[in-house]
């Protein structure tokens, strides 16, 4: 870890009781709320409802329960084409896994060397195929996490700062990039069915991961050059492969225009996705988003048909 990171951690840890103290009532009350109005009302399925300006998209059916389409034109100027319960509060999955590579990217260097722990190893999950003591690169771990979701990858990147510490600054990138509904708890995305040490899943809305997707395009092309891989060789320094990594974006080759994006899937959370296209206009893109799904392929296929 460079001087930076630890100087910058230090003054996180100084500055923790002044900052919990003014937004501990705020999040208990917002946490308090959204986790009740999930016990009473568990998600359920809807047709979409879109926007006028598609009209091609106006008899469309999905199952997801929230979802947003917007179009980005060469300025940065949005326009919303779709929309269902985009400002809605659901558990998101392995969406987490973009704000987890930003959040590594902005306080570590790509080629700075993480050794794998145990406690890595015994994430749930059967991807990453990571070894106790074996040394990989952050953007190596940034690839296997990304390309296949890996939560042994997301916990190393995450354990390297210490996880209390690092799922903090994952919040303060949120405030950062202005997401208002988005919280996270953990850096894998799993609930804690799945993993008796996280204590509430992270949530966001279908507008605030737009938000984020955008941020990323501008800010990360690492990240996005890699949620573009359908395959990927993984070679370490001695030029020894450790294993071929294959993407769980089933559409990345199958809709022409795609530029990246990802899954996600919990039983709470239902099926995830975010997907980055382009359109047929020079230098304009598509960010679409659907959560909780159950037919999340179908679904993106739909509103990538307008």
């Amino acid at each position: 870890m460079t001087k930076n990171i630890k100087l910058f951690l230090i003054i996180i840890l100084v500055s923790l009781p002044f900052y919990w103290g003014i937004n501990l009532l705020e999040k208990n009350l917002e946490d308090f709320f959204y986790f009740k109005q999930v016990e009473k009302n568990p998600p359920s399925f809807f047709i979409a409802q879109i926007a006028q300006n598609y009209p091609t998209l106006k008899d469309i059916q999905i199952s997801a329960e929230a979802a947003i389409s917007i179009e980005i034109d060469e300025n940065g100027k949005e326009k919303i084409i779709f929309k269902r319960n985009e400002n809605e509060k659901m558990a998101i999955a392995s969406l987490t896994k973009l704000m987890t590579g930003i959040t590594a990217l902005e306080f570590y260097q790509p080629l700075d060397k993480i050794e794998i722990s145990q406690a890595t190893v015994d994430q749930p999950e059967d991807t990453g195929q990571l070894r106790e003591g074996e040394v990989l690169k952050v953007e190596d771990l940034l690839r296997i996490m990304l390309i296949e979701s890996s939560n042994d990858a997301a916990f190393a990147l995450a354990e390297e700062s210490g996880i209390g510490g690092f799922v903090h600054l994952m919040n303060l990138e949120t405030k950062e990039i202005g997401l208002e509904n988005t919280r996270f708890f953990n850096p894998t995305g799993l609930d804690p069915e799945e993993d008796p040490s996280i204590k509430k899943p992270n949530y966001s809305t279908a507008r605030d991961l737009a938000k984020l997707t955008k941020y990323l395009l501008e800010n990360h092309p690492l990240i996005l050059d890699i949620l573009s891989l359908k395959e990927y060789q993984l070679y370490l320094e001695n030029g020894v492969l450790h294993h071929n990594l294959k993407n769980t974006n089933e559409l990345l080759g199958e809709i022409p225009g795609i530029i990246g994006g990802k899954t996600g899937f919990t039983e709470k959370a239902g099926g995830c996705l975010v997907l980055i296209s382009k359109t047929g206009k020079e230098g304009n893109y598509l960010i679409n988003v659907v959560l909780n799904s159950t037919k999340k392929f179908e679904d993106m296929k739909k509103l990538c048909s307008p």
